[in-house]
This record gives structure tokens, sequence and C-alpha cells, in this order.
């Protein structure tokens, strides 16, 4: 077998770190952990989420390793320490108490390296079963001192963001936006409220018909996920999973800017090149959501929600510096934002 060749040439390929594989044989949880940089700082630590996702392995792998290296980035968006990482749990598996009791069992097992929040896949209530086995979790709900949600900060920095948008690259308001919204979650949901607020006509798709009748009762138009992509508005907004932008679809979109709350939104980064001919901007997603990594670290050094919110600005800043670099450079703000922000840690 060559299974460990294959490994190590792959880190090579993708310039990460480590890549571990965890199993807990009484549960039958699986999970993927992968290190994406490590910081110079002997005294910090790595950070990314942790979600509950995918079935097959391969794809799993191919997806942490994108998301530890969105981690990197946001951490140097932030201008923090912290190293980029990222843990999937194969979703093939019921979540029981046990189940989730041996993932905190597993992060608990970093011993302190990998400070995680709970991700995509998994809810509040399955986060305190999983942190009555670990102390390196962040972000969990106020009943048991944490700031709730990273979803809200993550909406928060994300409204600033669209301000700028419309501002400096729509040559309009916000509150003139047509915006369509791809997937209802804690991201989506919580941007789609405050966009509604602002007086935006918002379009959102879900797959969860509860989520759809919620938004409808906000005044949203909810059309089937199939034809999302493909509205005519000012901005297109990915908030559920990555890779949704994709060679086969580019040529159906109708919006003048994407920017989404998701990450990895481009199935390869090189569509950002493809967008551009077209005419549609990309705005990176680790810049404009990196406010929920914000408040991650803010509730570690025991902050408040207040200070999340008022501190999620910092994304519209670096989105401004994203702008003015590439308008002096003329390049795309994927380009920019890369210059600025790409660089590994160690």
């Amino acid at each position: 077998m060559n299974a460990a060749k294959s490994i190590i040439e792959l880190m090579k390929k993708e310039k990460c770190r480590q890549i571990t594989f965890h199993l807990n044989p009484d549960t039958g949880m699986s999970a993927i952990f992968v290190i994406d940089s490590v910081p110079k700082d002997s005294s910090s630590v790595v950070s990314g989420g942790t979600r509950f996702a995918h079935i097959d392995e391969d794809e799993t792998l191919k997806d942490c390793i994108k998301l530890a290296r969105a981690m990197t980035r946001k951490s140097n968006v932030l201008g923090v320490n912290d190293g980029g990482a990222k843990a999937i749990v194969l979703a093939n598996k019921p979540k029981t108490k046990e189940f989730l009791e041996s993932v905190g069992d597993f992060i608990q097992l970093q011993n302190g390296l990998f400070r995680t929040a709970i991700d995509l896949g998994f809810n509040l209530n399955e986060a305190e079963v999983i942190a009555s086995r670990t102390k390196f979790i962040d972000s969990l709900s106020h009943n048991i001192g944490g700031l709730g949600s990273t979803g809200e900060n993550t909406a928060e920095g994300m409204i600033h963001c669209f301000k700028v948008i419309s501002e400096k690259l729509l040559n309009k308001r916000i509150e003139q936006c047509k915006i369509s919204i791809q997937g209802l979650g804690s991201v989506g949901m919580a941007l789609a409220k405050r966009l509604v607020n602002l007086g935006c006509k918002v379009i959102a798709s879900d797959t969860d018909k509860n989520k759809c009748d919620e938004a409808e009762k906000l005044g949203i138009n909810t059309i089937l996920p199939q034809k999302i992509l493909s509205e005519e508005v000012d901005i297109l907004s990915p908030c559920a999973f990555g890779s949704v932008i994709t060679f086969n679809n580019i040529k159906e979109l109708k919006c003048k800017v994407i920017a989404g709350g998701a990450n990895n939104i481009l199935e390869d980064e090189s569509l950002d090149k493809e967008l551009n001919n077209l005419g549609i901007t990309f705005v990176p997603d680790f810049v404009i959501n990196c406010a929920g990594f914000l408040q991650a670290l803010i509730e570690r050094n025991k902050g408040d929600v207040e200070e999340a919110r008022e501190k999620s600005m910092i994304a519209a800043d670096k989105l401004n510096q994203v702008i003015e670099f590439s308008r002096k450079n003329n390049c795309t703000l994927l380009q920019s934002s890369l210059k600025l922000f790409g660089g590994k840690k160690w």
C-alpha cells in the first residue's frame, strides 16, 4: 500500500502541516482533522470549526483541507496569531449522546492545540453535549456562559461589508439592492433579517421548508433551491456549503456581485478570473465572513456579545483595504485579498 506516501504528497501539494484521521471504535465516530498553518508563537493555538458533514471520506478530506486554509486566511485578516485548522466529523452515524461525547473526546485529545467552535451540522444543544467532554470549545450557548451561535456575528460583519459593496462596487445605497441568499441557516437567516430591516428586496432558498416558511413571514420571497443561482440580482450570497459556483453553472449566473457567508464558495479559485470576464465581482468569503471567528476569539478572552457586534466592523475595514489595493494594482478582489492576507503563518 502507498497510502502514507499519497498523504505526504497531498500535504506537499496543498502545503498543509498536518492531517489526522480519528476513529472511535465504540461509537463509530470518524473524523478528519487538518492543520493548514502553525503559529510561530508557541503559546498560540490553531483554530477552526468542527462540522458534521459528508459521507465520502475523500470528499471530506478535500473539503477539510480547503476549510483549514480559509481559517489561516481569516486569522490573517483579523491580525491574530492563531494557525488555521478544521475538523470534519463524517455524517455517517446518528448523533446520539454517546456519539456527541466521542466528538468531545476527540477534541480534548488534542490537548488544547486545537480551539474550535461548533460548525455546520451541529446545533447549540449538541454543542453542550460535546462541550461536556472538552474545555476547548468556543461559541457555546448563553445558558452555559457562551456568546451563542457565531452566525449572528458573521451576519453582522457581512452587513457592514454589504454597505461597502453597494456603495463602492454597485454605486447605490444598500436599501436599493436586490439580494439573493442561498441557505437559511445560522448565517443566512440572520443576514436575511438584517437586510429586510434595511429595506432590501431579498430572495432566498433552502432545502428546509420550515426555514422557508419562517422567511416568508418576514416578507422574504423564497424560491426553489435549484433556481437561486440564476436569479437576476445585485448580490448573490451563498450561505450554506462551499463549492457552489462551478465550471458547470458559472454561465447561468445573473448577479453583479457574489458575496457569501459560506466558506470556499468557488469550486476552484481560477473561477475568479472567469467571473471577472463575465462582469461579475467575487468578494472573497474569508474577508467578509471573518466576524464569526472574531466572536469565538472574543468569547475565549471573556468578552461579551456587545463587544463582538461592535468589533464586527473590522470586516468592512478590511474589505475597504482590499478594494483600495485592487484598484491601485489593477487586480481582482480575490487576487488583492491573497496578496494582503493569503500568506502562511509558518
